[in-house]
């Protein structure tokens, strides 16, 4: 264990009975046993678990203890009283939820990864306006509270839900960075994921495959949420195939041509045998503007940033974790609500199944598609969709020539 963490450890636990810190998805998670039971809290975002952050979560740790007053206030309670009086959150909050959605507006459309006035009234104000209402209604004191007033006009309708949150996930954390709101007003992931919930129509429907312009498009979203690492991850699912698990295993080795190529080590269990450890075969792929888009993984894949554990090596990635981390990106929330109306489920095998039927459409043998799939011509044409509507006109047009 480092020396910032070994500090952070016995800032929460010196003369505290029952209390502790620890980390979860990158956040710092405040917790207390006693009595029979826990609560935790999560420090404010910028605040990270790391060693840059050590300082300041020694005093969150202080300061929230103070405010718990030996037990007799909840630590949530202890967090709604130290949250407004710190410098990362701000003391002062005097605009109105009108100014701070319009603020909102403004910066959706000027700004980053600019949406057109259409896109902001469909995925952003409606919600918006809806909340506004409910906070004038029923006065919520948090985020979380009005999350569950808004969510109840969509309870029956998943694909919306999931789309509300982003926009109140947007617009709420906006008024604390904004406009000094206290911090109590962020949603966080674990309260959005129990309003979220999962579409019972999901198990049921065919898993989406995305054009090579979506998985572009989502790989630059990803990229300018999470950053490089995260952005490789999709790098690897998208031009590989691979499955999210296949991640944990991966290394580069020289073919029998002396070139560096990506090798699986993984082999799944299933049916009479394990599938074999194969070579891995990146796809190239078209941007808008025609051109040929190659990552060049095995080259990079050594030094290439990637996700890191607490241990300082790469984190073992799966298809649960990666589909928690992927929910948090709007441009994958959004386009996963556009193919659920089409009757299509997009989740992180999504990729899997693109690259399947993008690699139909560019190679004609298929023995050599399941084999660097790591599967059987029974199974991949039980399980993955080689063609759907809008990569069957493609593959018209590819070989019409028009």
């Amino acid at each position: 264990m480092p020396a910032w963490e070994q500090a952070i450890k016995r800032a929460a636990t010196k003369g505290r009975k029952g209390w502790g810190v620890r980390e979860k998805r990158g956040r710092v998670v405040v917790e207390h046993r006693g009595g029979g039971k826990t609560e935790s809290v999560f420090l404010p975002q910028p605040i990270t678990y790391s060693e840059q952050y050590e300082d300041d979560i020694c005093a969150w740790l202080r300061d929230l203890f103070k405010a718990w007053n030996d037990g007799k206030v909840t630590l949530a309670v202890a967090m709604e009283a130290v949250a407004p009086t710190s410098d990362k959150v701000g003391s002062t909050f005097g605009a109105s939820w009108q100014e701070i959605r319009d603020s909102l507006k403004t910066r959706k459309m000027t700004e980053g990864r600019r949406i057109q006035l259409k896109s902001w009234e469909t995925n952003y104000e409606r919600f918006i306006n809806h909340a506004i209402d409910q906070i004038r209604r029923h006065n919520p004191s948090d985020g979380k509270g009005l999350l569950r007033l808004a969510a109840k006009k969509w309870q029956n309708n998943q694909p919306t839900r999931a789309a509300l949150i982003i926009a109140l996930k947007a617009f709420t954390e906006h008024a604390v960075r904004e406009f000094n709101a206290p911090y109590s007003w962020i949603i966080d992931e674990y309260d959005a994921a129990s309003v979220r919930g999962q579409d019972d129509e999901e198990e049921k429907r065919q898993t989406a495959t995305l054009t090579q312009l979506e998985a572009l498009e989502i790989l630059q979203a990803v990229e300018e949420r999470f950053g490089t690492g995260w952005g490789n991850v999709i790098r690897i699912l998208m031009a590989t195939g691979i499955r999210p698990v296949e991640l944990q295993h991966l290394e580069v080795r020289i073919n029998d041509e002396g070139d560096k190529q990506l090798w699986c080590r993984y082999r799944k269990p299933g049916g009479k045998k394990r599938t074999e450890p194969r070579w891995l075969e990146e796809l190239p792929l078209t941007d808008q503007d025609g051109n040929t888009v190659v990552f060049n993984l095995a080259e990079q894949y050594e030094s290439m940033d990637y996700p890191l554990g607490r241990n300082g090596e790469r984190r073992k990635l799966d298809a649960h974790y990666c589909e928690l981390k992927i929910k948090e990106v709007e441009a994958w929330v959004e386009l996963k609500a556009a193919k659920a109306k089409n009757g299509k489920w997009l989740r992180v095998y999504s990729f899997r199944n693109s690259w399947d039927a993008w690699a139909h459409q560019a190679i004609g043998n298929q023995a050599a598609i399941f084999r660097a799939m790591g599967n059987t011509a029974s199974v991949n044409a039980r399980n993955y969709v080689q063609a759907d509507d809008a990569t069957t006109r493609a593959a018209f047009r590819h070989a019409l020539g028009r």
